[in-house]
């Protein structure tokens, strides 16, 4: 049992009024993030020396050796552990939180090891409803995740999904904090660069001078498009080891400071349009054929990532296997199912 949860387990016992343990979690009850649905954006196409129109471009190996030396990816758990009555607003769902992430580094013989972790457990529930003060007191860490004008309104099931958002947006700030303490200790000096799993747009946003950083951002996830019709057309219908045209993203009135690209990673016969495919992004580069470069360049050693394969995970066909291995880490670091009942059973006591 951590320490986080037998501060749980004492706050529990100590203040039982309207507190029903749960010990048996059906379907319903699993505060899972709610599917995001499919959204549009806009692009700008980037000029490529050579390349008037969007179109798709084979990737050649390249004799540079990889550059890529730090990996960032976390793994989030969400649990409901109790649920408060209340006499005002019903029952309100109690959810644990563990957050980690940790950055992976690649030795100088090619061999990757863990180089810093971080964990963030915590309680998420409507705070607005209950009496703070409890949690203080126990210094337990908790995050709010509803309104005031909310409370009355919400059911049950959407405060859990609510709560689910909640811990999966607190995992996003802290890898996006890990990789902002990784840029701030990188010289012009340094040529290592570093892996993020999803977008880095918000992560550009937040530095606090404009300069030259090696981060590459890599998105499984293809929900938003930013493509029109045909040039989607081409993308889902590129082969393995091609990528697209350099585009430039825009999000209603803001465009931000990174430039995208689609790669196919790998290919089957008979396989869905994203299979294999990520979206990579890197910071603006002003200059189109530097641009170009180093697009080519990164996609080259992202497919160099792929081997050994991240089975048997189900994303194998996206996943690079240096995140796999910051899954596995991680995961083998955070409490089991047996030590969260084992929990919950002497909180009962």
């Amino acid at each position: 049992m951590t320490p986080f949860l037998r501060k749980v387990v004492e706050l529990i016992q100590e203040n039982p009024e309207g507190i029903r343990i749960v010990r048996r979690v059906s379907s319903e009850d699993v505060p899972q993030v709610p599917d995001e649905e499919g959204t549009s954006g806009e692009m700008m196409l980037v000029p490529e020396p050579g390349r008037a129109q969007f179109g798709v471009f084979p990737v050649e190996p390249i004799d540079e050796p990889n550059q890529f030396t730090y990996f960032i990816d976390g793994i989030q758990h969400s649990q409901l552990l109790y649920y408060q009555e209340t006499q005002q607003y019903g029952i309100l769902p109690v959810v644990y939180g563990y957050v980690s992430a940790m950055v992976l580094r690649r030795d100088g013989e090619r061999h990757l090891h863990p180089d810093t972790h971080e964990v963030q457990e915590a309680l998420y529930l409507p705070l607005k409803a209950v009496d703070k003060r409890i949690f203080t007191r126990h210094r337990i860490e908790v995050h709010d995740i509803l309104e005031e004008r909310e409370l009355a309104k919400t059911p049950f099931a959407t405060m859990l999904a609510r709560a689910g958002a909640t811990v999966a947006r607190i995992r996003d700030q802290l890898e996006r904090k890990m990789a902002l303490d990784w840029i701030s200790r990188q010289s012009p000096a340094d040529k290592a660069w570093l892996v993020v799993d999803g977008s880095i747009a918000d992560l550009m946003r937040q530095l606090n001078e404009r300069k030259l950083v090696r981060v590459v951002g890599v998105s499984k996830s293809h929900r938003t498009s930013y493509l029109n019709i045909n040039e989607m057309l081409k993308v889902f219908s590129m082969p393995a080891r091609h990528r697209s045209s350099i585009f430039r993203l825009r999000r209603g009135y803001q465009t931000e400071e990174v430039h995208s690209w689609y790669l196919r990673l790998r290919w089957q016969e008979g396989a869905s349009p994203t299979y294999g495919l990520v979206r990579v992004e890197i910071p603006v580069i002003s200059e189109p054929s530097e641009a170009q470069e180093i697009a080519d360049k990164v996609s080259s050693w992202l497919l160099q990532e792929t081997r050994p394969l991240s089975l048997p995970d189900p994303r194998y066909d996206r996943l690079i296997y240096p995140f796999r291995m910051c899954e596995q880490h991680l995961r083998s670091r955070a409490p089991s199912e047996a030590v969260m009942r084992s929990a919950l059973e002497r909180a009962a006591v």
